[in-house]
């Protein structure tokens, strides 16, 4: 062998043992494998029954880390719901369009599913909105830091904005406005 080929067998070599050990950490690794039994599924009303309990029991940093967690998984369930949907125009809608639209079409087994699916989306919004404003209270009042709750409060604006069709969706950005206003 040359060592040409040595050195191109090696970088090989490299490569994928890198790759397994990023596929392996990436993809493979469970986020709730460390918490607490109550939230080995973290979307669950009973994980957010134990939040409940911890936060009132001050054990922020635990409530702060599920709550992370939970927002990720929500966010990647939004992502599965959204590319469900057939009718993709529903996504460029406002709340009251989208309704419309889908009343329209509710006798379809098409428009049906749409309907419960934008629905469902819409519910995990709304959980995606209720974590991420406890994690940036906790942030801002227990951990004083203003900067990582402004972080996500414009994380959960961005989650707002590509979802147009949520409703309430005013009230809302108010209220996501009132907290930047109490973190300055």
């Amino acid at each position: 062998m040359t060592k040409k080929k040595v050195l191109i067998y090696l970088i090989i070599f490299i490569a994928a043992v890198w790759g397994s050990a990023l596929f392996r950490h990436a993809v493979l690794t469970d986020p709730a494998e460390n918490l607490a039994p109550a939230c080995r599924m973290v979307v669950t009303p009973e994980c957010q029954a134990y939040v409940l309990k911890i936060s009132s029991e001050k054990k922020y940093e635990e409530a702060l880390k599920i709550q992370k967690i939970r927002i990720k998984e929500n966010e990647k369930l939004l992502k599965f719901y959204k590319s469900k949907i057939v009718d993709k125009c529903l996504f460029h809608m406002d709340a009251k369009e989208a309704q419309d639209s889908l009343y329209a079409c509710i006798g379809t087994r098409k428009g049906l599913r749409d309907y419960y699916l934008l629905r469902t989306a819409e519910f995990t919004v709304r959980d995606i909105f209720v974590d991420s404003l406890a994690v940036s209270q906790i942030q801002y009042s227990e951990f004083k830091d203003k900067k990582a709750a402004k972080k996500t409060l414009k994380h959960l604006q961005k989650v707002l904005k590509q979802n147009k069709y949520i409703t309430n969706k005013d009230v809302m950005f108010k209220i996501i406005e009132k907290e930047f206003l109490e973190i300055k």
